[in-house]
């Protein structure tokens, strides 16, 4: 796993976001790699050793938000977001807590602007609906 190097290599804070940008729960199984066991025992300690520990300020929420708007042609609805991952890599039990995760970090930040998210998105409409 590229965040065991990147933190020997003291990139600690690069480290953290790979690790935590999209994990809203905090859960090691909010990661493709030890769901599907693709990880040695080494890097499944890490990671949830990682994850006892860690404590997430609102810059981490942020970017998990942020992954959680965007496709790769820009901002999008958070369903249609989840929904092109899940038909990517699949479902599992892991997944509609971690999708309640990310509908809480979406209000978390709309009752701190005080208004939706998606009224500062630009192309948020025309990228979901692929106008």
């Amino acid at each position: 796993m590229v965040i065991i190097t990147l933190k020997k290599l003291g990139y600690d804070l690069l480290a953290k976001i790979c690790i935590t940008h999209s994990c809203p729960t905090k859960s090691i199984y909010d990661i493709d790699d030890v769901v599907n066991k693709n990880c040695t025992d080494e890097e499944y300690k890490f990671v949830e050793d990682y994850f006892n520990k860690v404590e997430y300020n609102d810059y981490d929420k942020l970017i998990q938000l942020c992954d959680a708007l965007a496709l790769h042609n820009g901002f999008t609805l958070i369903e249609k977001r989840l929904i092109d991952v899940a038909l990517r890599h699949g479902v599992n039990e892991y997944n509609v807590p971690k999708w309640k995760a990310f509908m809480e970090l979406k209000n978390y930040f709309e009752e701190k602007m005080g208004k939706s998210i998606y009224s500062i998105l630009p192309g948020v409409i025309e990228n979901t609906f692929n106008l």
